[in-house]
């Protein structure tokens, strides 16, 4: 058996290499390969087709590192990385951009600016609990907000101290 061993080990080599696995990782799919052998030799039915047999096994070995290899990625350790300071100047505009957008909600009529409101206060808003506390028909959420939305939208457009635009 050491003769075989040494003979084929490194045509073994050769097949996973072929793969363009690190060496560390060659060694270890040709000693799996052996292993196989050692563990399956007596199961051959057809001595001549041994080599075949170990050729295929060396080729399922390299092929089973090379997806544990895909699986783990190694990477340097994460630079802590902090996330810039707000710009000032940033800070202020969006602070003034809020202001402008309270104070024409404000000015809005009532029903439409308490059913913005109440939208405004959940991610996913629940018109049924709206309808209830506004005494509006589930159906009319809907539109009343579209409408709602187009008249802010013309009252920040008319406004002189809003300077961005506004999709139509």
């Amino acid at each position: 058996m050491t003769d075989l061993t040494r003979i084929i080990r490194p045509w073994l080599h050769h097949i996973v290499r072929s793969h363009r696995l690190p060496a560390h990782v060659v060694e270890d799919a040709v000693q799996s390969t052996m292993l196989a052998l050692l563990r399956h030799v007596k199961d051959l039915r057809d001595p001549d087709a041994g080599l075949a047999w170990i050729s295929v096994v060396a080729r399922r070995e390299a092929l089973r590192e090379l997806r544990a290899q895909q699986r783990y990625v190694l990477v340097d350790e994460p630079d802590v990385v902090t996330p810039p300071a707000p710009d000032p100047a940033e800070i202020a505009l969006n602070r003034m951009s809020h202001a402008v957008v309270r104070r024409t909600v404000r000015v809005l009529p009532p029903r439409h600016r308490e059913l913005l409101e109440r939208i405004a206060q959940v991610d996913r808003p629940n018109y049924a609990s709206i309808s209830t506390a506004l005494n509006i028909p589930i159906g009319s959420i809907g539109p009343t907000r579209r409408r709602s939305l187009n008249r802010m939208r013309q009252l920040l457009i008319n406004n002189p101290e809003w300077e961005w635009d506004l999709p139509a």
